[in-house]
Parts: structure tokens; C-alpha cells; sequence
């Protein structure tokens, strides 16, 4: 009985999901407001279902005719993000999954559906409902003031490529945390992005990093929206240490700097 009880206990809800989501967000300078889908909740359902029923340990992908194949859950399963780490009762399920991150911090998200169950997570983006923003704006994650960030970060499990892996940082080698830049705005709807200026100072100086513009990478490029940039420390960082981070993100007809700090845990 007591088993059981901490079973029931532990369990989260799509509410409490969503809810956790938006306070890492806010935490970040990131704006919340993410609704829930109930719509996108039950297709995520019926996606980890349908992983269950056939043994799978996750998949973006369900196939007709086989156990659990439901419409909806194959939508979920296409457009959704899926894990297979952590519940989101012991932390975010997709912090070292870089790609699936810059979709759950982007400021212009909207809407989402999630469903887990152990540490199976789906979570069912609604790509037609993005938030607008009337004038160009820079936000980061770890956002500014950020502590206890953690100094490195293992990346894996991304397909078909994680973001450090485009530009010979391997999955499964252990790197600085990903910095990520979100543009937003009406820049974002007319043309190309640049980061000329991206730096990272720490209590020995400037650290190697390198940028990923995923604009750049065919392989990762249609899973980012415009605008966004990877930051990847090649080592891991210090140890309760304070860094900055100067980026200037130059798009069409306006460029912004932005100049933040985060301390390491």
C-alpha cells in the first residue's frame, strides 16, 4: 500500500507540466503564459500509448494498422517533442536535448499538450499558434542572473543530429552548458539572421565556444525557427563561477546586442 501511495503521489498532470514550464520560462526573462492544449494532451495520450503497446522505448513516429495507431497520437508524434529520461517531477525531461529546448523556451511558443507517464514524455506543440511581438527583442537562456546553472552538459538521444554535433561537438561528449538566443519580432519574418559577435568571458577570460546557426546546417535546420542560435562551451565550465555573455544578432533592418550573466552551480 505505501508503494502504491508514493506512486500516486509522484504522478504529475498536464496543468502541473505546463505549469513548471512556464516558471522555468519566467525564471529565464523568457515571458510564460503557455497555455494547455487539452487537444494536444490527448494525442500525446494516445502516442505513449501506442509506444507502450509495441515496445518502444520512444519514437516520433506511429505506423496504420499497428497496436495503439491513432490519428491523433501519430499528429502528437510528428509534432511534438518526445522523451525518454526523466519525469518532469524531478526536472525538465529535455534540458540535454538542445533542439527540443529551443522549442519549449521560445518566447513566441503559445500553446502546448503534454502527457507523461514514468519517464515516457510527450509534449505536442502547437506550431500554428505563435505569440507576435511588436518590436525586435533579443532573449537568452540561462537568461540574465541565472545561478546555479549547471557547468556541463552531455548531450543525446537528438536525431537527426544535435545542434554541437553540426559543428564537431559529438553527442555523448561532455561539453559547457548550451546558451541559447532567441530573436523575436517583426525581423523574424523578413530574412536572414546573422550573429557576428558571440563571446563568453569567464573568471580566466574569454572561453572557446562554438556557434551554431542552424541556418547554416541542413541537417537541424528544419526543426529551429529563424533566429535562433546555439552557444557551446568546448569544456566544461568552472564551478560556481560568474560568466558574461556579449552576443550582436544582425537580421533585416536591425541589429541588437545584448550583454548578460548566469553563475554555475
Amino acid at each position: 500500500m505505501r508503494i502504491l501511495l508514493v506512486a500516486l503521489i509522484a504522478a504529475i498532470t498536464p496543468a502541473q507540466i505546463v505549469a513548471k514550464l512556464n516558471a522555468e520560462c519566467v525564471a529565464n526573462g523568457i515571458p510564460g503564459g503557455v497555455t494547455l492544449s487539452t487537444v494536444g494532451t490527448v494525442g500525446c495520450r494516445h502516442h505513449i500509448r501506442y509506444e507502450e503497446r509495441n515496445g518502444i522505448t520512444w519514437t516520433h513516429q506511429e505506423t496504420p494498422g499497428r497496436p495503439g495507431f491513432t490519428q491523433d497520437g501519430m499528429l502528437a508524434g510528428v509534432g511534438g517533442d518526445q522523451s525518454y529520461t526523466i519525469g518532469w517531477e524531478h526536472g525538465n525531461p529535455f534540458e540535454n536535448l538542445p533542439l527540443y529546448m529551443a522549442t519549449l523556451m521560445a518566447p513566441t511558443l503559445d500553446e502546448v499538450g503534454p502527457y507523461e507517464v514514468g519517464r515516457r514524455v510527450c509534449m505536442d506543440i502547437a506550431l500554428g499558434s505563435e505569440r507576435l511581438f511588436a518590436k525586435d527583442e533579443l532573449f537568452t537562456f540561462p537568461g540574465n542572473g541565472r545561478t546555479n546553472v549547471p557547468p556541463s552538459q552531455t548531450v543525446h538521444g537528438e536525431s537527426p543530429a544535435s545542434p554541437g554535433e553540426v559543428v564537431g561537438l559529438p553527442q555523448g561528449e561532455t561539453t559547457g552548458p548550451t546558451i541559447y538566443v532567441f530573436s523575436v519580432g517583426p525581423w523574424q519574418f523578413a530574412g536572414r539572421f546573422r550573429l557576428p559577435v558571440a563571446k563568453l568571458v569567464g573568471p580566466a577570460g574569454p572561453v572557446a565556444i562554438r556557434v551554431v546557426d542552424p541556418a547554416l546546417h541542413p541537417k537541424i535546420k528544419p526543426y529551429v525557427a529563424p533566429g535562433v542560435f546555439f552557444l557551446i562551451p568546448v569544456s566544461p565550465l568552472r564551478a560556481g563561477a560568474r560568466y558574461t555573455v556579449t552576443v550582436t544578432v544582425a537580421g533585416q533592418g536591425d541589429t541588437l546586442r545584448k550583454t548578460w550573466r548566469f553563475t554555475t552551480a
